[in-house]
């Protein structure tokens, strides 16, 4: 009985420390069941130092002091410049060079004067890894097509309105948002998508309204949605309803809740 008692306490601590990192744990796990590859190789690009000379998500790079000009940026078309597709990021990853590139006279020599050069990760990272980077690549850089035209002028909505810096590259995954439900926006791709969005008219109510009368009518809903810091802006004063439309076909186009 007295080392019950001795016991008894520490139980007790363990128990509120349990019961205070909860939350944590929860929040983790939500954020573990939204992974995707984009997410992943967001993630992956800056723990493996890309954005040291690409620049922040590949937004423009160092300036390379013998060649008089930046190491390329993955946005703004400068990746098309440099890459013709899916294959060539692949093998600019793993051998610092595409193939057709490592062909050419001139690209060689250039290669050879640069200060900055691209390293190769073929021995560093696996398969997985390099496939999760080159998705990462492809959307931040917008190389792949939309084949629908409404959903492709929802994805030039998106860039204008830059929604992505809040709920990620292609909606992959959002950015912290202290006082939100699970701690963070959430992005267009997994589970959290089918939870806040059950139809298209709940989808053009988020674009339009920044909320919908489902969580408006809810009171807990309500009052995670006015204490998070980061608001979902309306939108209905900026875009007609064809726009409204536009985006929603982006946004299914990408997946739309698909896990």
């Amino acid at each position: 009985m007295p080392r019950l008692r001795r016991l008894l306490p520490a139980a007790a601590v363990l128990a509120l420390a349990g019961g205070a990192l909860a939350p944590f744990a929860a929040r983790g796990y939500w954020r573990w069941r939204e992974s995707n590859p984009v997410a992943r190789g967001a993630r992956l690009a800056s723990k493996v130092g890309c954005f040291a000379c690409h620049g922040p998500a590949g937004s423009g790079g160092l300036p390379d002091p013998s060649l008089g000009e930046e190491v390329p940026a993955w946005d703004g078309g400068v990746a098309m410049m440099y890459v013709a597709g899916a294959d060539e990021v692949r093998q600019f990853i793993r051998d610092g060079v595409t193939e057709r590139l490592a062909k050419s006279d001139s690209a060689q020599e250039k290669r050879s004067r640069a200060a900055i050069r691209m390293p190769a990760y073929r021995d560093r990272l696996s398969a997985a890894e390099v496939d999760d980077l080159v998705a990462y690549v492809l959307a931040v850089a917008r190389l792949q097509a939309v084949a629908d035209k409404v959903a492709a002028r929802g994805r030039d909505l998106a860039s204008k309105f830059r929604c992505a810096s809040c709920h990620g590259v292609e909606g992959s995954g959002g950015v912290d948002n202290p006082g939100s439900f699970k701690g963070y926006v959430p992005g267009w791709r997994g589970p959290d998508f089918r939870e806040l969005v059950r139809n298209d008219v709940e989808l053009k109510e988020w674009i339009l309204k920044g909320t919908i009368d489902r969580f408006e009518r809810n009171p807990l809903a309500r009052f995670f949605l006015r204490r998070q810091r980061l608001q979902m802006p309306a939108y209905g004063k900026a875009l007609a309803e064809s726009d409204a439309e536009a985006l929603a076909a982006y946004v299914r186009s990408l997946g739309g809740g698909a896990s």
